[in-house]
């Protein structure tokens, strides 16, 4: 795979001009890998490649420039954005982003919700949509049934579809290719999306595209980083798992949290690591399989969705979590807050309005994560001369504390960028001996916890 984050040239773009194509053409580490271009190309133009970038026909290209314009790879103004979806121009309002409403909950549905990473919000939202009427279809991804290591977008029709995409999927999937299938269909859809997935639907709407029109809602989801597509394959290889028997790959598995394992054609569960998956596996995950663009993010919170949703990670004094399989969801726009409530008068999903609560802002180490350490790294790039995404928005003056974090954490993922310092490190982590790494963060953790004893919901991870 090349995942380098150098100006890479594509071999196919050579005959056209590429300061008219998206980012990934002039610079592949500042791709997203949303697949926007893909979908947007009125000559079809664009496919996905092996690695899920995009990848150029010459010969039907025109030079319309459609792709760079609405690239969310290189440069990205939160104004613009704003303006779009909210009507103004106002971006100024927190790492959580504009929020109307903000409530915890779960699916009332079994099915959904023993099926979801967070009490099956998502789906259920989903499905309140589709069974009401509201949309014709709703535009969610699944693991790839013939390669289940890899993860693929498609338009669920059904509730049995829609059971088929619970789950998180933390490998890049461009989801928003689906556009250039959904452009000659009729009838609206819900689209389920990441931040940089909808920051392409966004400019897209800028553009004045029709096909826009056809998204009847966004449910976003909070992102700390997508995973290179190599990491299910890299942790199968790890713990002597056969890919071609493999027929299942779920990210969390079983209960909340979750447990990443692989499903054999005996049907034996197979799990992947034996640490605790939210204060081990995947927080081990999203610094080693981190892609370069990923680590340049500066939306973890999906701001420009309709609704936002991520899993309730609050904690009392003792370090137990309150809402155990539920989700926070934020309600932004109007049509959000009345997706929302519609959900729940029918019965479709059981929710907790906490929109006074100050108590459920987003979790501290996520809004260090994206909110300061994404914004120092693209500072800091940007100072080098180095490659690193344009945005509008300016970078608080950091403290040393601050800034020697943000390099911690850049030494981390740039292990992460060579397998012969990514794998060992990944297989010891997550192997029985990470557990030690985990108890002393736990232990941290718990004595944080103790020390602010100011109400239970006042506490986060």
């Amino acid at each position: 795979m090349n995942r380098s984050t150098g100006q890479n040239k594509i071999d196919d773009a050579k005959t056209t001009d590429s300061r008219k194509l998206s980012i990934a053409f002039s610079n592949r580490s500042l791709c997203t890998r949303s697949g926007t271009c893909i979908g947007a190309c009125p000559e079809n133009a664009l496919s996905v490649d092996e690695d899920f970038y995009p990848k150029l026909d010459p010969g039907k290209c025109t030079d319309c420039g459609l792709c760079a314009r609405i690239c969310p790879g290189g440069t990205v103004n939160f104004k613009d954005l704003t303006e779009t979806t909210f009507g103004h121009r106002n971006d100024d309002v927190g790492f959580d982003g504009h929020v109307e409403m903000t409530y915890i909950g779960y699916a009332s549905d079994e099915g959904i919700r023993g099926g979801g990473a967070g009490g099956g919000v998502v789906t259920a939202l989903l499905w309140d949509l589709l069974k009401h009427g509201t949309v014709d279809g709703c535009i969610v991804t699944r693991m790839n049934p013939d390669t289940p290591w890899h993860g693929e977008v498609f338009i669920a029709r059904t509730y049995e579809e829609l059971l088929m995409s619970q789950q998180s999927k933390y490998i890049v999937i461009p989801v928003n290719s689906i556009l250039a299938e959904i452009r000659d269909l009729p009838g609206k859809y819900a689209l389920a999306a990441l931040p940089c997935q909808i920051h392409g639907i966004r400019m897209l709407q800028r553009q004045n595209d029709p096909v826009v029109d056809k998204i009847g809602v966004i449910v976003g989801l909070f992102c700390a980083s997508a995973m290179e597509p190599n990491v299910a394959l890299e942790m199968m290889e790890m713990r002597g798992v056969d890919p071609s028997e493999v027929v299942d790959f779920a990210f969390r598995d079983g209960d909340w949290p979750g447990q990443i394992r692989a499903t054999t054609r005996d049907g034996l569960k197979i799990p992947l690591h034996e640490s605790n998956f939210k204060d081990g596996a995947i927080n081990y995950m999203t610094y080693l399989y981190s892609p370069f663009r990923c680590q340049t993010c500066i939306d973890g919170s999906a701001e420009f969705s309709d609704i936002s949703v991520s899993d309730a990670w609050t904690r009392d004094e003792f370090g137990n979590y309150l809402f155990s399989s539920q989700s926070k969801l934020l309600a932004r726009t109007d049509l959000g807050v009345r997706t929302m409530k519609n959900a729940i008068q029918t019965g479709t999903l059981v929710a907790k309005d906490v929109t006074e609560e100050a108590a459920y802002k987003t979790h501290k180490l996520h809004t260090v994560k994206k909110g300061m350490n994404g914004p120092l790294r693209v500072a800091r790039l940007h100072r080098a001369g180095r490659s690193a995404p344009n945005y509008d928005r300016l970078v608080a003056r950091p403290t040393l504390r601050e800034q020697m974090a943000e390099l911690s954490e850049s030494f981390v993922m740039w292990l992460g960028r060579r397998r012969w310092t990514r794998y060992p490190l990944f297989r010891f982590l997550t192997s029985k001996y990470g557990w030690l790494f985990i108890a002393i963060r736990q232990r941290i953790k718990r004595r944080k916890y103790r020390g602010n004893p100011g109400g239970a919901q006042s506490k986060k991870c």
